[in-house]
């Protein structure tokens, strides 16, 4: 009985097969990991391997960690601290900081990388207005800034909604037992939003180490560098799947981390209510200094780098082959982002069901966005050369020739790459939206005599749309700026905007790198501002 009536309730939720699809996106992100895994414990151990193991394997990975650690700890510093502002003060402006302090996600980490070595480099703007005082962003370090000041918004999201959503009597029993308001803080508000912290920490740290263009411009060498030169300087697979393979157990490492951490999170409340924090109304001095905190990491964020990235593309006559390069990128972007939220919004009305099948699939889906831009590439290509491998004995056998070559360096192959790393990133937005539709709306749509159809048109689709449209953008603008996975499986002859910026940068021409390299963000703009209002709609 129990088994017939969650079997009715699974048909009565979902308009249609939806379990297929959360199925297909959980197949699309598990497949090229477990081909990674596959090629890298089968195949045979490579000259390149044994000798980056005896010589540049230990910098990769030190390097790798400092990166992180710089990353995790400037992003957490600004998270935390933009996040506490938005939710517990009120001052001028924290209505609109409130979103725009997510805008800079648009910006690629490479591209601020671009902008602000030009600009702190030996002859430089800003050495020659310091007298050579300014350092030169570059290396570890550098790198590590970098993404703090473009990834900062993960952890900003996160901790403003922890903050916002925490109950006001453990912090006023602290004020109450004399502690000060910085003690109480402490004490009190950050312990219970530390698991959020940690989920927004553990995606900078996985975004950090999945990099290529930032570290590569900035010479830090992590293993991103490491698995990109073993695949396109060696041209081993083996060799590129074992250093994927690396950073997938990293990866799993920091997500199983933040797993832990969430779960051991309490939000006690034996009523079930609690009294709603009030915000403290900051004036005169102290509004203008919440006012410029705020506006600080948008500059050195976003505000600068495209400022100055600006000044170069007035400067410097367009590239050839600029409109070809967009054209590609806005079709990538686009094809990705549609397949992408359809199968978000799928896997979001399997888990309905609360069936099995759908929350482990969705579970597979969700470990894709660990995975590495590169690895994932790397991953595509072992997938379907082993099909390849499978497939060809049977076709010789019956054409006496070899199967045409799959899809490995089409659009296809980096489609596939990117729902791989990507689609988990529809999941979310599309669950949060369906549960807006309540069991009562359906219930009283069936009562109506509304057919399955109907409902979701009319009913579904209005209170949902918004949340689905947000995840097909949140996608969008990801592989709108992705560049390793673009760098290993695109065509030949056909370049994206960041493989041209990428490739100008890195021979020094920076002038000419500047137009498609400022390109990426403002294209990317506009959809990012529809998420970011999306996100803060609720924080009044």
């Amino acid at each position: 009985m129990a088994a017939a009536a969650r079997l009715n309730r699974f048909r009565g939720w979902l308009p249609g097969r939806t379990l297929s699809l959360a199925v297909l996106a959980a197949t699309l992100c598990a497949a090229p990991v477990l081909a990674v895994a596959w090629i890298a414990l089968t195949g045979e151990t490579g000259d390149y391997l044994r000798h980056l193991a005896g010589t540049r394997l230990p910098t990769y990975l030190a390097t790798s960690a400092a990166v992180a650690l710089i990353a995790a700890a400037g992003s957490g510093l600004i998270g935390t601290g933009l996040g506490w502002l938005m939710a517990r003060t009120d001052f001028f402006g924290r209505r609109t900081l409130g979103w725009v302090l997510i805008l800079p996600l648009a910006v690629p980490a490479y591209v601020a990388a671009y902008a602000w070595l030009d600009l702190s480099h030996a002859g430089g703007p800003l050495q020659a207005m310091t007298g050579g005082l300014f350092p030169t962003i570059r290396g570890s370090w550098g790198a590590g800034l970098m993404f703090a000041l473009v990834l900062y918004p993960y952890v900003y999201l996160l901790a403003r909604n922890a903050f916002a959503a925490q109950s006001a009597d453990a912090y006023n029993a602290a004020r109450t037992l004399g502690a000060g308001p910085l003690h109480a803080f402490w004490r009190t508000s950050l312990p219970m939003a530390r698991p959020a912290i940690a989920a927004g920490l553990a995606l900078v740290v996985m975004e950090s180490l999945a990099d290529y263009g930032t570290v590569s411009h900035l010479g830090a060498p992590t293993l991103s560098i490491g698995l990109i030169r073993a695949w396109s300087g060696a041209g081993s697979l083996v060799d590129a799947a074992r250093l994927s393979l690396v950073l997938v157990l990293v990866a799993i490492f920091i997500f199983g981390l933040e797993r832990a951490q969430r779960s051991r999170a309490r939000n006690i409340n034996a009523a079930g209510r609690h009294k709603p924090a009030p915000r403290l109304p900051l004036t005169g001095l102290t509004a203008l200094a919440a006012f410029l905190a705020c506006l600080l990491p948008l500059l050195l964020g976003m505000i600068i780098p495209l400022g100055r990235l600006g000044w170069l593309a007035l400067r410097t006559e367009a590239a050839s082959g600029l409109a070809a390069a967009s054209l590609h990128s806005l079709t990538l972007a686009g094809v990705t982002a549609l397949i992408a939220a359809a199968l978000g919004l799928g896997t979001a009305y399997a888990l309905r069901s609360r069936t099995t099948i759908a929350i482990l699939a969705a579970r597979a889906a969700g470990l894709g966005y660990a995975v590495p831009g590169a690895v994932a590439a790397v991953g595509v290509i072992a997938l379907l050369s082993g099909t390849q491998a499978l497939i060809d004995p049977a076709w010789r056998a019956l054409t006496g020739e070899v199967f045409p070559i799959l899809l490995t360096s089409t659009g296809a192959a980096l489609v596939l790459a990117y729902l791989s790393r990507f689609a988990a990133a529809a999941i979310s937005p599309a669950e949060t939206a369906l549960a807006r539709v309540t069991p009562s709306l359906d219930g009283a749509a069936r009562t109506l005599g509304a057919t399955p159809r109907r409902r979701v048109w009319q009913i579904h689709w209005p209170l949902i749309a918004a949340g689905v449209t947000s995840a097909g953008l949140l996608v969008f603008v990801e592989v709108l700026k992705e560049l390793p996975a673009t760098m290993i499986l695109r065509p030949f002859n056909y370049d994206t905007l960041a493989i041209i910026a990428h490739n100008f940068a890195s021979d020094e021409r920076l002038g000419e790198a500047a137009l498609p390299s400022l390109l990426i963000p403002l294209v990317a703009l506009l959809p990012m501002i529809f998420v970011a209002r999306y996100l803060s709609r609720q924080d009044r």
